[in-house]
């Protein structure tokens, strides 16, 4: 049997009727709480895809484990080392705010209409699932398996700028410099693979392809590697799979978005940007049956 009315919602709203102000639900505690639910919840509903993918049953939540223990507790079934867990905190925590990107930025747009905190979250899950925001780092892992051994990095990359190819986990709309994200997963990428002979092939290509592109592109228009370029080998280490790699960036996303979420109610302001109009003047009115 289920609840009579959701559990996820803020306490007193009622049903149908729209709020004509900013809801004292949304000060705290009840939208702290409604935040740490959208947190634990969003990872756990990961983690019990993965397991559904499987096959096998979702698996609840150890107590006695972090968040980010849990995280990989719940989607691999073991419980991490404390290795593991530490790298998969970074990890978590290198995501979770990054600027006025876009899913931030739909979440906030949703928000400020006085909508439902889970709905805003929802529109930055949204987000995610263009390609250009989400999704990099499991195609660096598919250039990576595509190169396939270091050795051809070098012939791979010449045929990619010849085809004006855009090489994934590079560049930055933001950054004219190395991210220094990057500069974070790219040791513990280096830490992990030691111990993991398809990791280790898989980093020395990516060593090799970024002086590539570092000596070339980096020179010529600030193009370096960015968050994506090493996160996809640390998380296949972990025993993530591909598919997952863009929910984990939600996982950690979340903590982000409620935090400006909250933080802009506050003073809130409905988002209207201008729009500039580049059409014709002065056109008259034809008529359907006129139109060519």
């Amino acid at each position: 049997m289920g609840e009579k009315r959701a559990i996820y919602e803020f306490r007193g709203r009622r049903k149908g009727k729209r709020p004509s102000q900013i809801s004292q639900e949304l000060s705290l505690p009840v939208g702290y709480k409604s935040s740490y639910h959208l947190i634990s919840g969003v990872a756990s509903v990961t983690g019990a895809i993965n397991r559904l993918r499987q096959g096998r049953f979702p698996i609840e939540p150890n107590s006695e484990l972090s968040h980010a223990a849990n995280f990989i507790y719940m989607m691999t079934g073991h419980r991490p080392t404390p290795v593991e867990e530490r790298i998969m905190d970074v990890a978590l925590i290198l995501h979770a705010d990054h600027g006025m990107n876009a899913s931030t930025f739909a979440a906030m747009v949703v928000a400020s209409t006085l909508s439902d905190i889970y709905f805003s979250v929802g529109s930055g899950i949204a987000a995610l699932s263009g390609p250009l925001h989400g999704g990099a780092n499991e195609q660096v892992l598919h250039v990576l398996n595509e190169i396939g051994d270091v050795n051809n990095v070098k012939p791979w990359y010449k045929r990619a700028l010849k085809a004006k190819r855009k090489i994934m986990g590079f560049g930055h709309r933001v950054y004219k410099a190395y991210d220094p994200r990057a500069r974070i997963l790219g040791p513990l990428a280096d830490y992990l693979t030691k111990k993991n002979e398809k990791g280790s092939a898989l980093f020395k290509i990516a060593r090799a392809l970024e002086k590539e592109v570092v000596s070339t592109l980096g020179v010529q228009k600030k193009i370096f590697p960015n968050v994506d370029f090493f996160s996809g080998i640390v998380y296949s280490c972990l025993g993530i799979p591909p598919e997952l790699f863009t929910p984990i960036f939600a996982v950690s996303r979340v903590s982000g978005w409620t935090a400006r979420v909250l933080e802009y109610l506050e003073n809130n302001r409905i988002f209207r940007p201008r729009s500039m109009y580049v059409g014709d003047f002065d056109k008259k009115y034809i008529h359907i049956r006129n139109r060519k």
